[in-house]
């Protein structure tokens, strides 16, 4: 049986007098890919949220390797080997594709300011391996002959995963993806899919997505966290979640509810 690499417990978050998460308890097992679903507002964006840190829990804790997380800023966490993407994609258009994924290699740099000014030995060296990652990453998403043009000139599908490629360089233990299919079409959400696995099978990354896509969610999952009103709904596989009929009234609906409401 897999390690936990992630736990959240009893984790409850609150905006004013709105709770978005209440007592949300949930794990996510080393090397493995979890899928976090359930209705728009169901808390699925804020338990990331806490995970990473821009959100502060009321109560409740989380543990990454057995260790806390809580009160630690994002970047202790990112040093840590907790990254995510966002919904909204992050590129640096004015810069090259290079460019792009070089800068989240640099968080693992040892090199100081001086150094950089002076572009001693150790930075140098520093550089070309940040380099030489960079262009394995790229490779590793299809888009190494794309390196030197402007990211702003890729098509959005292909800016994905760029984006993708410079979480990779950073070589996250636990990678967290908020909606990474968002805008993708049937085909790019099919190569996403197939490199979500690689990620897990090849480079041993554990992942965490939230998404949208149920047929991306049912061929990646290891398991799925079905989450409603801020509170968890059911834990399982993809065929448990497919058969449990709490999810499929709850977010997927029913026959009966269909005909009821018109097919609204």
């Amino acid at each position: 049986m897999a390690d936990s690499l992630l736990q959240c417990r009893e984790v409850c978050v609150r905006f004013g007098g709105v709770q978005a998460l209440s007592s949300v308890s949930c794990t996510v097992e080393k090397g493995t890919i979890t899928s976090i679903i359930g209705p728009n507002g169901a808390g699925k964006t804020t338990l990331l949220n806490a995970v990473t840190g821009t959100v502060d829990p009321a109560s409740g804790s989380i543990l990454f390797a057995g260790e806390g997380l809580t009160g630690l800023p994002p970047h202790v966490r990112a040093g840590r080997g907790v990254l995510r993407t966002f919904q909204n994609l992050e590129i640096f258009t004015n810069m090259t594709v290079l460019e792009n994924v070089m800068a989240g290699r640099h968080r693992m740099g040892r090199y100081g300011v001086l150094d950089a000014f002076f572009r001693t030995p150790r930075y140098r060296r520093e550089e070309r391996a940040t380099r030489d990652a960079a262009m394995h990453a790229l490779g590793f998403v299809g888009l190494e002959s794309m390196a030197l043009l402007p990211a702003g000139e890729l098509a959005y599908g292909n800016q994905r995963l760029l984006e993708m490629a410079r979480v990779i360089v950073a070589a996250p233990d636990l990678l967290l993806l908020d909606e990474p299919a968002a805008g993708l079409n049937m085909q790019e959400t099919r190569q996403l899919g197939e490199l979500i696995r690689r990620m897990r099978d090849e480079l041993g990354i554990t992942v965490a997505l939230v998404e949208h896509d149920m047929e991306l969610v049912m061929d990646v999952s290891d398991r799925i966290l079905v989450l409603s009103f801020g509170a968890v709904l059911a834990e399982g596989t993809p065929l448990e979640i497919q058969r449990n009929p709490e999810v499929v009234a709850a977010y997927l609906g029913t026959d009966d509810e269909e005909t009821t409401d018109g097919g609204a």
